[in-house]
């Protein structure tokens, strides 16, 4: 993971504490550990639907992200990825539990995708990272919760 630097003259300082949470990446992870722990306490049946809402609502946010961006192309191309990812919530809540990690884990590779690119919405530089930490660190909780535990 890549420091948090600031220029501070000639010299280059690094941040401590509080910053840390300056971090997308940082972020993503205590977003993972603020919302994870949520379904240690719920049966499996209700975390699994707990699941597929994130996963639908994950996969969601990039409609806006292509209705800010202005071209109706690319708003069409993310409205049918985010459908992508509420059938493969759709499929974890009614048909096996393997398609909620999948699903995020794909989520993150679309979150990549979105980096530099001119073809897709635009997304502010912190989201990407977040979301990829969020996105991998949730499917493997789950990974861990539905087929170790």
């Amino acid at each position: 993971m890549a420091q948090i630097f600031e220029k501070t003259g000639d010299h280059v300082s690094h941040h401590r504490h509080g910053d840390i949470l300056k971090s997308p990446v940082w972020v993503g992870v205590l977003f993972v550990l603020l919302t994870m722990p949520a379904h240690l306490f719920l049966d499996e049946k209700s975390s699994i639907a707990l699941a597929s809402i994130t996963l639908a609502l994950i996969g969601g946010a990039y409609i806006g992200f292509g209705a800010a961006d202005g071209r109706a192309r690319v708003f069409w191309a993310e409205l049918a990825v985010a459908l992508l990812f509420g059938s493969a919530a759709f499929l974890g809540l009614i048909w096996h539990w393997a398609f909620l990690p999948l699903g995020l884990a794909l989520h993150a590779l679309w979150d990549m995708s979105h980096h530099n690119s001119y073809r897709l919405a635009r997304i502010p530089n912190w989201y990407i990272p977040f979301c990829v930490a969020f996105d991998l660190l949730a499917a493997t909780f789950f990974v861990l919760l539905y087929a170790v535990f």
